[in-house]
């Protein structure tokens, strides 16, 4: 698993604030061009789009996972030299005082966000309110600031990824940079067969903005047009405190979702290949909306089947995400197994 440890972590230490993906997606579309220098790769609008060449008559199938993460961006500058900050995207701003972080202005610069002295606290607040957020980078005035930090600069959680025990990987951004590495090591799988022997027309997307409203999704169908869209993300892993409703467990292999605005038929496809090739799987069941690509994804014009894979991680939307790394491998080997399967019946 060592391999796919540091195929994730290049991906997850690669930084992407919804809305702010463009250098994100241009290093990885000059990757892409030596990895799978046969497919058509594109960045637009902070997305990475990949074709792989295949017949127009195939139906097409469209493998999205999002390359955004949560984080913040530079709302003002005090006198005192500190930076007001607000989030983008759902962060629990329980962890973030004491926070080290990286202000990615005329050069990425370090900083924590400041801890609030205990007098200053409201009562028995114990979690700061947005407006109280500040990061401090070691200036004391708003002059020495205004040659290195913008307000609209972006801020992002300094911790890199780091390998744990038993297969296991911490960091911020593995939601969702583990799914970007499963759908592009699917890609790989898929690209090593040849053309005539693919049931697909495949296009692989690294959609942006998936934390604010699915943007990148949302044009990704309207412009591709896919007869089926499975989206990758992460759900949520048992972790301390938890109970088993609800949640996936590390190491059990990629949860197949089941939810009403999900195809059913497609649903089962996967679970079927997931059997036939002895992959390990779980099912989250998501009776309302999946909150994933995969709600826009079937809007495609003329409609598309659309399915889940997630990938389960413990601490979402942290500086500390954890994941089993064969849960990423098992989740790229039903999805290609899948591309280059036909549909199994039971």
């Amino acid at each position: 698993m060592k391999q796919w440890s540091t195929r994730i972590a290049a991906l997850a230490d690669l930084r992407a604030v919804s809305g702010r993906e463009a250098a994100a997606a241009k290093a990885i579309c000059h990757q892409l061009q030596t990895q799978l220098p046969e497919a058509e790769t594109q960045c637009k609008d902070g997305s990475v789009i990949l074709r792989l060449a295949a017949a127009e008559h195939k139906p097409h199938l469209m493998l999205c996972a999002h390359l955004d993460q949560v984080g913040f961006f530079v709302t003002d500058l005090t006198e005192d030299g500190f930076l007001r900050i607000g989030q983008v995207g759902g962060i629990d701003r329980r962890l973030l005082l004491g926070q080290p972080v990286v202000i990615y202005g005329a050069e990425p610069l370090f900083g924590v966000i400041s801890i609030l002295p205990p007098h200053l606290l409201k009562g028995e607040q114990a979690v700061p309110s947005e407006e109280q957020l500040c990061v401090d980078i070691g200036y004391g005035s708003a002059a020495e600031l205004k040659d290195l930090v913008r307000r609209g600069d972006t801020v992002c959680f300094a911790a890199a990824c780091k390998p744990l025990q038993n297969n296991r990987l911490t960091g911020s951004a593995l939601d969702d940079r583990c799914g970007v590495a499963a759908v592009l090591a699917a890609a790989e799988q898929i690209a090593a067969v040849p053309e005539s022997e693919r049931p697909y027309r495949v296009s692989v997307v690294l959609s942006a903005q998936e934390e604010r409203g699915s943007r990148g999704a949302k044009l990704a169908a309207l412009s591709l047009c896919p007869d089926i869209a499975i989206a990758v993300d992460v759900t949520f892993a048992m972790s301390p405190g938890e109970t088993p409703h609800g949640c996936m467990t590390l190491g059990n292999g990629p949860a197949i979702g089941i939810s009403s605005v999900l195809d059913e038929s497609l649903s089962q496809a996967l679970i079927n290949t997931a059997k036939q090739h002895a992959i390990p799987y779980q099912l989250e069941i998501m009776p309302d909306g999946t909150g994933t690509d995969a709600d826009w994804l079937a809007l495609a014009p003329g409609g598309a089947a659309a399915a889940t894979v997630s990938i389960p991680l413990q601490y979402m939307h942290t500086p500390v995400e954890v994941l089993d790394c064969s849960d990423v491998a098992q989740t790229a080997a039903l999805l290609s197994a899948f591309a280059l399967g036909k549909e199994t019946k039971e």
